[in-house]
């Protein structure tokens, strides 16, 4: 595998880029968060790569760092899931929110990703959970929404529903604890009302 390449950015088109190195002007798919990472054409700049070989060509794609190869790498391993596809999810979710909705099992975020429905999107979060690195902090937040227990029947009804629409369980409990520590309320319908706003 080429594992990076590094030359004179002759072009940016948002994600694709040619880069020059040694009389050779390399072809390489970028995500748009790379892109924009990038320095102007003209100059010198070291991408990550990846080199996809398939049965009609090879293709090189370019990564700012290695959490981002990492991340691609892991939804190319996923059925269903290919290079134009990884790209479109890295281009609008950074590496972190990528990261974050598979730890909180944040359908919601993922399928807003041309293209990611929500039958994949809880296929990406089943594949990935073990495959990446936990975001720094989100262990210690997961924790705590999960060890913070309802204070009422309310809360409790409020947290089901949230659930039920589609949301985690940990975007549920701190949604109905934030709401709940600015207003009380024991209506579970306001609670959710409420929590919507904020979730």
């Amino acid at each position: 595998m080429i594992e990076y390449i590094s030359g004179k950015i002759v072009s940016n088109r948002n994600t694709e880029i040619i880069l020059e190195t040694n009389g050779f002007g390399y072809n390489i798919k970028v995500s748009l968060n790379t892109a924009q990472k990038l320095p102007a054409p003209g100059a010198q700049a070291t991408l990550k790569t990846y080199l996809h070989v398939r049965e009609n060509g090879i293709q090189l794609y370019g990564f700012a760092d290695e959490q981002e190869r990492e991340l691609f790498m892991g939804l190319l391993s996923i059925s269903g899931v290919g290079p134009k596809l990884a790209l479109t999810l890295l281009s609008g979710l950074t590496v972190e929110q990528v990261q974050r909705a598979v730890y909180a099992q944040d359908v919601k975020t993922l399928s807003s990703i041309s293209g990611i429905g929500k039958k994949t999107a809880q296929r990406l979060i089943v594949e990935l959970k073990d495959k990446i690195t936990l975001p720094e902090g989100v262990e210690a937040e997961k924790n705590a929404a999960l060890l913070s227990e309802p204070k009422s029947e309310a809360e409790s009804e409020a947290i089901l529903a949230l659930v039920s629409l589609g949301y985690s369980k940990i975007q549920a409990v701190k949604a109905v604890s934030k709401v709940q520590n600015i207003n009380h309320s024991e209506k579970s319908e306001e609670i959710i009302k409420r929590a919507l706003q904020v979730i």
